[in-house]
């Protein structure tokens, strides 16, 4: 069987990670065909996982719709599964799930599953929407199982029409089980992010990309530093809007004070320590690996009530879900920060959210499962 994705970053690399890592090889013989153009950090994890066996095909698809690249990529992942003849492929995102759902069909054989992880009709409006359905409903037709992270993820799918209910099967995003950190390591996250000992404070983790909504983590900002001066908001990740945010924030006196931009950090989930609370500003979600991880450390959330977001978040429980309102996140925010006794039992009740329901064990053994009933009704033996 093979992996077909082109976005090797975020939380679509974590998932492919995952699944090179843990999946069964004794029972799955797995290869990959990806693209490293936009994270080139991944190159030294791919050499990895081929040191131990595991054939990488690298295809360098745009992100965007290119045509003529487009064009030759896929006739690329074309000769591949014709040549290979695996009989299951699963695809991964917007980009590898077209091309890849295309050439699987066009060489026939093989049973198709694809993750979409957030689909376009997600976020796109209009035109845009109208187009990017249509190019899902007819991909749909080549797949044989369409992967929604959240019960939400599904319901869209749907009323979209973009595939019958029995196609899609739900299969949630899982994180590894992280210990809670101690004084020392909040002491040194700390020190290398450049907080003060004991400002209260909350980060977010992620691409500085539309989805995420930088500005409006800005204004959140903006908002709780008009209350609580000490207080520190950190964004780690690197993006297309990082200028933006960076300009929005040093227009309102808060870029590098009340805010902090610290870039893209391989170390990010051992810099959880230096938290309070994470939040999350986000437009739309599949099933964001962040949130997961830093649950994990025993972090409160406070999100964004966006579609799926309630199936992490146990509201009242786990953390707290708002509207999109800057004035409403910070009211949250601040609360947490006044009260550690209830950011304890959120945490608490975080990372015994992941231990039951998002583990990573859980996660492939479910994948496992999945990949073993395609295999049988492909009718041709190992899960090559």
């Amino acid at each position: 069987m093979v992996e077909i994705v082109e976005a090797t970053a975020g939380g679509i690399r974590e998932h492919l990670r995952q699944i090179l890592t843990h999946l069964d090889r004794d029972r799955f013989d797995l290869s990959v065909i990806c693209s490293v153009r936009r994270e080139h950090n991944f190159e030294m994890e791919l050499e990895q996982f081929c040191a131990q066996g595991t054939p990488v095909v690298r295809v360098a698809m745009p992100r965007l719709i290119r045509p003529r690249q487009d064009f030759g990529c896929y006739r690329q992942i074309y000769w591949n599964l014709r040549t290979c003849r695996y009989n299951v492929v699963h695809t991964h995102g917007s980009k590898g799930g077209i091309l890849g759902r295309l050439a699987a069909h066009r060489v026939g054989g093989c049973r198709v599953i694809h993750t979409g992880h957030t689909f376009p009709l997600q976020w796109a409006r209009g035109a845009k929407q109208t187009f990017y359905a249509g190019l899902e409903r007819r991909a749909a037709r080549w797949t044989d199982r369409i992967v929604a992270l959240t019960n939400a993820q599904k319901e869209q799918l749907l009323a979209a029409r973009i595939c019958p209910a029995e196609k899609i099967v739900v299969l949630p995003n899982a994180a590894e089980i992280a210990q809670v950190p101690g004084p020392d390591e909040r002491g040194e996250a700390r020190e290398s992010l450049g907080l003060p000992p004991n400002a209260p404070s909350a980060v977010m983790v992620g691409r500085i990309v539309e989805q995420k909504d930088p500005l409006l983590f800005v204004r959140v900002a903006r908002a709780i530093h008009e209350r609580n001066p000490e207080a520190r908001l950190v964004w780690i990740g690197d993006g297309p809007l990082r200028s933006k945010m960076e300009n929005a924030a040093r227009d309102a006196g808060l870029l590098g004070r009340a805010l902090i931009v610290a870039g893209h950090r391989e170390d990010a989930r051992r810099l959880y320590a230096a938290f309070d609370v994470f939040l999350m500003t986000t437009r739309w979600e599949g099933m964001p690996y962040a949130a997961l991880e830093a649950m994990t450390a025993g972090l409160p959330i406070v999100a964004v009530n966006v579609p799926g977001m309630d199936e992490i978040v146990d509201d009242g429980t786990t953390g707290r879900l708002t509207e999109p309102d800057e004035n409403a996140l910070a009211d949250e925010v601040l609360k947490l920060f006044d009260d550690p006794d209830l950011r304890k039992a959120y945490g608490v009740a975080a990372k015994r959210r992941i231990e039951e329901r998002h583990s990573v064990r859980d996660f492939i053994v479910g994948l496992e499962e999945l990949y073993a009933a395609e295999t049988r009704e492909s009718g041709r033996g190992k899960c090559d």
